[in-house]
Order: C-alpha cells, then sequence, then structure tokens
C-alpha cells in the first residue's frame, strides 16, 4: 500500500465538519497545528520552534514535521510484525491468531478459552477474557464496532494513526499483571527503560518507575495521577534485559524518538509496541530539571521538513 492508495481512500480519510466533507490531505497541516496548540496550550507548554530545549517541545516538533505516513506503518498492531521481521530478521510480536474486517466475524466457538480480542489503530483498545464461557460475545461485538469507527488520529492529532486501515485481531491471553517494559530511545539509542505495572485494578493505580540500562533506578518521575513512582518496590532486572536492549537500539535506528515496548515472559521476549508521541507528546515530569535533562538527550537538527509544513 503506498501513500497515494491511502490517501485516495475516500470513506477513511475525509473529516466530516457539519455536513461538508473536508480533504484530510488538503487540510491536515492547518489542523494539525491548530490542534497541537490546543493541546500545548491546556498543559502549559511553550512551543516556538526556534526555542526548542524540553522533551515535550522536541517530541511536538517530530510528530509536525516526520512522516505520519511511514509512521503509520509500525504504529499498527499488525504491520508490527513485518517491521520485526524487516529490522531484526524474526517476528518476535505477540503471535495473532486471526484477523477481522469487522466484529460479526468473530464466531465465538473457535475462540481459546482464553484471548485477547485488539484493535490495530489506537491505544488501550483490548478486551481480555480470561473464561470463555463467561464471555459476553454481543457486548465485545458492540465495543469493538464503536472503537473500529474511532479516527484515533484526529483525536489527538497523532496522524500515523489516521493512515492505519483499521482491523480486530485475536492474540493469546499471556498472563495476568505482566509488567511492560518501555525503553526510550534517542536517535537509535535507549537511555532508559520504564517500568509499567499495575498496583490495583480498582483504583487503576500503576507503578512507573524509570532504570537506567544497568537497572538502577532514576529519579525521573512523571506528573500523572494514577501512574507513580514508588522507589520502596523493588522490581527484578529482567533476565533478557541485555537482548531487549539490542534489540531496542535495532528497532529505534532511523528515527529520532520512539518508545519500544516489551514483555519478559517465561524467559521469552515479546514486542508489545512501538510509540512514537507516548501521552500523546505531551508527558509531564516531577519538574522542568527533568524534562530539559530528556529533551537535551534528542538531537533533532537532522529532521527535514515534511508534508506538514509544505
Amino acid at each position: 500500500m503506498t501513500e497515494e492508495d491511502t490517501l485516495n481512500n475516500k470513506n477513511e480519510y475525509y473529516l466530516e465538519k457539519g455536513k461538508k466533507k473536508i480533504n484530510f490531505l488538503n487540510n491536515q497541516t492547518r489542523y494539525y497545528i491548530k490542534k497541537r496548540k490546543q493541546f500545548l496550550k491546556k498543559m502549559n507548554i511553550s512551543y516556538q520552534e526556534s526555542k526548542l530545549i524540553t522533551f515535550q517541545q522536541k517530541l511536538n516538533y517530530l510528530i509536525i514535521h516526520e512522516s505520519s505516513f511511514y509512521k503509520s506503518q509500525m504504529a499498527d498492531k499488525i504491520l508490527i510484525h513485518e517491521y520485526s521481521k524487516r529490522i531484526l530478521g524474526k517476528d518476535i510480536c505477540v503471535p495473532i491468531i486471526k484477523t477481522y474486517d469487522k466484529a460479526e466475524e468473530i464466531n465465538l466457538n473457535e475462540l481459546p478459552n482464553k484471548f485477547v480480542l485488539k484493535c490495530n489503530h489506537g491505544s488501550k483498545m483490548n478486551i481480555l477474557c480470561k473464561n470463555k464461557t463467561a464471555f459476553n460475545i454481543t457486548k465485545a461485538r458492540i465495543r469493538l464496532n464503536r472503537w473500529m469507527k474511532i479516527d484515533y488520529g484526529m483525536i489527538h492529532a497523532e496522524f500515523q494513526y489516521s493512515y492505519i486501515r483499521r482491523k480486530i485481531f485475536l492474540a493469546p491471553y499471556l498472563g495476568d499483571n505482566i509488567i511492560d517494559y518501555e525503553f526510550f530511545c534517542f536517535n537509535g539509542q535507549p537511555k532508559f527503560v520504564r517500568v509499567q505495572k499495575k498496583l490495583d485494578e480498582k483504583e487503576h493505580i500503576y507503578l512507573h518507575n524509570y532504570y537506567d540500562l544497568n537497572w538502577t533506578l532514576t529519579d525521573i518521575e512523571t506528573g500523572y495521577l494514577y501512574y507513580k513512582r514508588f522507589p520502596k518496590i523493588k522490581i527484578e532486572k529482567p533476565k533478557n534485559l541485555e537482548l531487549m536492549i539490542d534489540y531496542s537500539k535495532k528497532l529505534s535506528e532511523e528515527f529520532a524518538f520512539i518508545r519500544v515496548d516489551f514483555y519478559d515472559i517465561n524467559y521469552t521476549i515479546y514486542l508489545s509496541e512501538l510509540t512514537f508521541s507516548p501521552s500523546n507528546s505531551l508527558m509531564t515530569f516531577k519538574n522542568k530539571k527533568q524534562s530539559i535533562y530528556l529533551g537535551n538527550l534528542l538531537d533533532i537538527s537532522k529532521i527535514k521538513p515534511t508534508l506538514f509544513n509544505k
């Protein structure tokens, strides 16, 4: 699929504004800049392209100036398998059992007892099933169909998601309370790994501890309500840390910034996802000093202007 083929798909790539349809390609620059400015203002983040210092400022520069179409092929939770094979020579992603174009195609009798149903074009579009006999397929189809109608890229002006051809896929259930190992990679070099672990499902409390590559806990702390630093909770160094670091270097080599996420389950590494704009490129930190420190790790000087500023 070429960029031209994608943009010519009028059913998916036209925006609705009242009763008037607006061409996505002709208007995305204006819409994109407007939305990004709104988000930045809401988060009290200044943005002048002559004065880009913090991590958030530089991420927003990348989200505006890098090719969203190219990034969509890595953000797509199905096409990421092809990227893994191309870069690593093998597919290390969580296996896909089956794909669907619409929820009505899902046959409950064909599903394993435990499984996960996901959409490939956004975040938090997952349905977990631990026992098929208690699974309500009707409610699941309604939710999946609702997600399939969402242009996730338009919600937060992250257009890499808008280019994805939406599908549903079936994946195996890997276990309970799995730890995410999220490698923040700057210009092809992983600098630290954020561990995400659910602590309280009812209250949606998550551990967010940042470790350097020697597995020393850093003082980096994000300023989210439910995602917190817990220095007293010991997270064991994963057995496959060095291999995950190596994979992160290879998978991030061609990008100024990307977050490479893994699971390490029973000594097996799974590539979970690749993220270009974590928290919509608006991550808040404990203080501005930390934002500047992370910003200094990111060199954007070689980024060439693309579609969004023509």
